[in-house]
């Protein structure tokens, strides 16, 4: 019971982290731009992390039911608080000149005048500006609106996101490698746990009583 209950405590930190990784492979080798909020994408990392900051907490408590609703409870208020609040996007698989010029683009289809800058896009001599921030290893960039109304970020976010949508992108070979160390990743641990599943019946059904 030992080797089982370390080899799920491994598992419990070690799968969460592969499917988050799993899932980045999966939105950079997608046929086109996928586009998430900063939000979404701060609550996808949260998510991978969280059982890192949990699992002492359970192992302390002792499990139940209750502690793992509390320990949601504290993972929503956590992302409500942290997460950043609109104004901001990630655009994965998309390489840095390509999204400024399409952000340039969308402003300009949008009626502004835009004007590239070292550090994104102008919009309107200075009235609002979008930041622009690369990681060229994946071909994601980060999005920040400066200034600008509620109309503005409503209409920018609808359009940028159209427009994403019909951009055709190639798999990225990091991204092709994520995948494979990702699902490695998941299956060592998966295979040990198989090998004690009645173990870990038992276990589980203990820690919910």
């Amino acid at each position: 019971m030992e080797q089982l209950s370390t080899t799920l405590r491994i598992a419990t930190i070690v799968v969460p982290v592969a499917l988050y990784f799993l899932l980045l492979g999966m939105l950079n080798t997608r046929r086109h731009p996928q586009m998430l909020s900063g939000r979404q994408d701060f609550a996808l990392l949260l998510l991978a992390l969280c059982p890192l900051a949990f699992q002492p907490v359970m192992l302390y408590l002792g499990g139940g039911v209750s502690t793992m609703l509390s320990c949601a409870a504290v993972l929503g208020f956590g992302i409500y608080l942290l997460a950043p609040r609109g104004k901001s996007w990630v655009i994965y698989n998309i390489p840095y000149k390509k999204s400024r010029d399409t952000i340039v683009s969308v402003l300009e289809d949008m009626g502004h005048r835009p004007v590239r800058t070292r550090r994104g896009v102008d919009v309107d001599s200075g009235a609002a500006c979008v930041e622009i921030s690369s990681f060229p290893i994946l071909r994601n960039v980060s999005l920040k609106l400066l200034g600008g109304d509620g109309n503005l970020w409503a209409e920018f976010e609808s359009n940028l996101a159209a427009c994403t949508g019909k951009i055709e992108a190639d798999s990225s070979p990091m991204a092709v490698s994520l995948l494979l160390v990702a699902t490695l990743v998941i299956v060592a641990p998966m295979t040990l746990m198989a090998q004690h599943a009645p173990e870990i019946v038992r276990l589980l059904t203990d820690m919910l009583q």
